[in-house]
């Protein structure tokens, strides 16, 4: 999972937000490679506004973040800015909130697992962009011996799983759609008015959340069913999370006033 045959390397597919330039770790194209400390860890997620999100760390994010479903997909991510480009845990000396629990999806990075074309198990990859891979590093992957050292042993552990995590937060998503849960919302705040005129609502967020009528409209047999496999808990801490939208709400003002010099959160839109 850690190497490729040199001559017969898998060819990957696809795209992961985050990854610039994903590759297949090999023992021999990056034997002298592996992770250095870097002064600013989380400047890769800097213009992540949002991230893919676990249906098993559903319980713990949602008292940090809004929980939504987006796209075609209904894919869950945890809401981190409302502009496109700017994440608001990220401070500007490229760290992360303290405060804040850190997604799975970011603990992975510079680390993932990509499907391979021709059928073959997944491959463990490195992005090969990231300022955290060195050929001076403070953690090889690979040993004098050609190896795999620690470092690579508990990042296989960890994509792995991490991809059953994944199928099991799409079976969830699956299931609640074939319920007939999920539809679309949106989410809109009264932007200041210009001198003498009236506050007008501005949608900032449009996106699919769980239906709660439809929700407790659900029998008893079906909530026994997703009490028993996890899902009940999961809907429950999408609901918690919602209540999220006005601290995110609020760090975006308070951006917004740094921005404009100190101006009034108010002015933010």
């Amino acid at each position: 999972m850690a190497d490729a045959a040199p001559n017969d390397e898998p060819k990957i597919s696809g795209a992961v937000p985050l990854y610039k330039q994903p590759e297949p770790l090999h023992r021999q194209r990056h034997r002298n490679l592996g992770i250095k400390t870097v002064e600013r860890p989380f400047e890769f997620l800097r213009e992540a506004h949002f991230v893919p999100a676990l249906m098993g760390e559903f319980g713990i994010a949602c008292g940090h973040y809004p929980i939504i479903f987006i796209g075609e997909n209904k894919l869950p991510v945890l809401v981190m800015g409302l502009r496109p480009g700017e994440n608001l845990f990220i401070d500007d000396k490229g760290f992360f909130n303290l405060d804040a629990v850190v997604p799975a999806f970011v603990r992975r990075y510079p680390f993932v697992s990509a499907a391979n074309t021709d059928g073959q198990p997944s491959t463990v990859c490195i992005d090969r962009a990231s300022d955290m891979i060195s050929d001076k590093p403070d953690f090889p992957f690979f040993d004098e011996n050609g190896e795999p050292t620690q470092i690579v042993e508990n990042a296989i552990q960890f994509v792995s799983a991490f991809e059953s995590d994944t199928q099991i937060t799409e079976a969830f998503v699956k299931r609640i759609v074939e319920l007939g849960l999920l539809h679309k919302k949106e989410l809109s705040i009264n932007a200041p008015p210009p001198e003498g005129g009236e506050p007008k609502p501005v949608k900032i967020a449009e996106y699919f959340g769980v239906d709660e009528e439809k929700f407790q409209a659900l029998p008893a047999e079906t909530l026994a069913e997703l009490r028993s496999n996890g899902y009940l808990g999961a809907i429950y801490a999408h609901f918690i999370s919602l209540m999220r939208w006005e601290a995110i709400i609020n760090r975006s003002m308070q951006r917004r006033a740094q921005e404009q010099g100190g101006a009034p959160a108010g002015q933010a839109n």
